[in-house]
């Protein structure tokens, strides 16, 4: 007699499938920037250490990844004009100040590439995000990269982050002047603050005589570090809840102000080199100048020739990733279903659900 064949059991798995937003081009580039990263990192530390440049002087090199980007940016996209225009100015500035070529390609050619690079990393991590914050709370145990993420977006331990939302009906009929902004004030500040500490530290000393244009390639990382987050705010990212949603960028702005904590110290960095000579001051008021400019210039081109065709296929992937809203708790908005609108139904107020109610019986 055979024995019987035991059916499998069925499994079940509630991880929601992968979402990605990558495209086969999106890869390619991600793929030539680390590369080209890796090989300007290695030259950086070989030419900073020869007697002819300093680590000041050597910066422009860390700028190639950026650089090459954006260039193929120009040929892919056949803006042969522009191209043209750059060249142009180019040679001109270089007879007029030859320092300012640096600050021409990091403005036309090195924002481009950040604005891409910007686009890539949101591409890669926009969903990876969200479907680690749509667990966070839920989870027995959270590993490192959940930590992160909580700590990054200042995420409550109590607030059950299953809830996501988003807008999904954002119509991009002209710039958004407030992400702009937004993006441009955070950028800013970020690039400020740590500008202070970096080269007005009495500590740190480094020649920096002379339009600071050299070190300027600290913008365009710090740029590609800070923008990316504004998808955040773009789409309005949030957790539901019963009373007011959680805004995710609100909350990485948060986490953003507690790096302030230790202004102070920047704040008598500042006082000190504008009390050392005029030399400094001037510093100081033209690296501010080229910071706002710069990150002006790179908000620009990516809300321009990026956001738009990132945020449609976030949109478009969205019911993928998100079928259902959870509604995990009541409130009094919710209608019961004994409410059935028929008269003489007799009706209680929802805060006596659970109230103990006890007589006073006489004996």
């Amino acid at each position: 007699m055979k024995k019987p064949v035991m059916e499998k059991a069925a499994t079940f798995n509630d991880d929601i499938p992968a979402i990605t937003l990558l495209r086969k081009t999106d890869k390619q580039v991600g793929l030539l920037f680390l590369a080209l990263l890796v090989a300007s990192i290695v030259a950086f530390f070989l030419v900073a250490m020869t007697e002819e440049y300093t680590v000041y002087t050597s910066l422009p090199i860390m700028a190639i990844p950026f650089f090459v980007i954006g260039a193929i940016f120009y040929i892919v996209n056949r803006r042969f004009i522009a191209a043209a225009v750059i060249i142009v100015l180019s040679v001109i500035a270089y007879f007029l100040m030859p320092e300012s070529v640096l600050f021409i390609l990091y403005l036309l050619v090195c924002a481009e590439g950040v604005a891409i690079i910007v686009e890539v990393f949101q591409r890669l991590a926009f969903y990876e995000i969200m479907a680690r914050i749509e667990k966070s709370n839920i989870k027995e145990k959270q590993d490192i990269i959940d930590k992160i993420v909580v700590f990054f977006f200042n995420i409550p331990v109590d607030l059950d982050t299953r809830n996501l939302k988003i807008d999904e009906n954002i119509s991009r009929n002209k710039i958004p002047i407030k992400d702009m902004l937004n993006s441009v004030l955070i950028s800013v500040l970020f690039c400020m603050f740590l500008w202070i500490y970096m080269f007005l530290n009495p500590a740190v000393t480094l020649h920096t005589n002379g339009v600071p244009i050299y070190t300027f390639t600290i913008i365009l990382y710090l740029s590609a570090m800070v923008m990316p987050w504004t998808i955040f705010s773009t789409v309005n990212a949030r957790i539901g809840t019963d009373y007011r949603d959680f805004n995710l960028y609100n909350g990485f702005m948060e986490t953003f102000k507690k790096m302030f904590l230790p202004a102070f110290a920047a704040v008598m960095f500042l006082i000190f080199a504008l009390s050392s000579g005029p030399e400094n001051f001037y510093f100081i008021l033209m690296s501010l100048a080229m910071i706002i400019v710069m990150t002006v210039f790179t908000t620009l081109m990516y809300f321009t020739s990026n956001e738009l065709t990132l945020v449609n296929d976030i949109l478009d992937k969205w019911k993928d990733f998100h079928p259902t809203e959870i509604y995990s708790s009541y409130n009094s908005y919710t209608k019961s279903s004994m409410d059935d609108d028929i008269p003489g139904t007799p009706r209680r107020n929802p805060s006596d659900c659970f109230a103990l109610q006890l007589k006073n019986q006489g004996r």
